[in-house]
């Protein structure tokens, strides 16, 4: 039979339980415990935690998780695995793999897909921030194996310490990672440093603060406005997301290479594919095409080639 237990300063659970409200110093071993309210540390080894809400420290060592939502860092050691992990801290992870890991909060006057109406004094701080970037300081890094179904990221986040497999990655705030951006289907509704992207579906919507040599995918959008679509919608995610439109300017990215390519508001290099559709405010150097082309009036190409 399941018990409950409200533990107060420093105490040992082993066994199971049904619920645990713990302030303090919380220290878990060899058991199975539906849900645990924690203000404080918590130290567990070999169990399985079902739920979790907590604000302090976590560490563990060979646990499975189900639903965790943590204020405070998270050190885990082993194989762990879980369901929704929600972190909004630090992580470091010897070998985690989840359905859904998110990074932060999801703020609701972000909920637009993330990105808050920006004044026009805003909208010029980030332009000269984006200028003058300081590459040293992109954000919490987590460290280690993580493995997820999707990656939510809604805090300043830097991936380059990680060795990540994610299938979905939906970022509402700035993803920064020292080489290529490699998953399935990638969403960024905020900044973005890297070298490159590398993925089946890519969207990507206007943000002035955007610094990415090269796209290359299947199917790639670079739209002002954000409208759900049955693709983004079947993606499992923790956090509700609305249409929005961008109040960003143009983005400037050297090559994008794609099957079926949509793009606005882009400077680029070189845009090659089999289906490009060229929208407004667009800035080519070269477009390559090899079934068809479509070319916004509003838009300037130096010079269009079919392959």
């Amino acid at each position: 039979m399941r018990k409950n237990a409200i533990a107060i300063g420093k105490r040992y659970i082993e066994g199971c339980y049904n619920f645990i409200m713990a302030a303090g110093e919380l220290y878990v071993t060899d058991s199975d415990i539906n849900a645990i309210y924690l203000a404080g540390e918590i130290d567990v080894h070999n169990s399985a935690v079902h739920k979790l809400r907590g604000a302090g420290e976590v560490k563990a060592n060979h646990v499975s998780w189900g639903n965790v939502k943590v204020a405070g860092n998270i050190s885990l050691h082993g194989i762990c695995k879980g369901d929704v992990i929600v972190v909004i801290g630090d992580l470091s992870a010897e070998f985690l793999e989840c359905r859904i890991l998110r990074n932060g909060p999801a703020n609701k006057k972000k909920a637009r897909g993330g990105i808050p109406v920006q004044t026009a004094n805003q909208k010029a701080d980030a332009v000269n921030a984006a200028a003058h970037y300081d590459y040293s300081n992109k954000g919490l890094q987590w460290r280690g194996i993580l493995k997820a179904e999707t990656f939510e990221n809604f805090f300043a986040m830097d991936l380059s310490s990680c060795d990540y497999e994610f299938k979905n990655i939906i970022s509402s705030a700035l993803l920064a990672y020292d080489n290529e951006i490699v998953c399935e289907n990638f969403y960024s509704f905020g900044g973005l440093r890297c070298q490159s992207i590398n993925a089946e579906n890519i969207t990507l919507v206007l943000n002035d603060a955007i610094s990415v040599k090269s796209i290359m995918g299947s199917n790639i959008r670079i739209l002002k406005s954000f409208q759900q679509d049955k693709l983004f919608k079947s993606i499992p995610k923790s956090a509700g997301y609305k249409n929005f439109t961008s109040n960003a300017g143009i983005v400037s990215i050297e090559s994008i290479e794609g099957d079926r390519i949509n793009i606005e508001y882009t400077r680029a290099q070189l845009v090659s594919g089999i289906d490009v559709e060229i929208g407004d405010l667009c800035v080519i150097d070269r477009v390559e095409y090899k079934n068809s082309v479509e070319i916004s009036e509003k838009a300037v190409i130096e010079q269009v080639v079919r392959l």
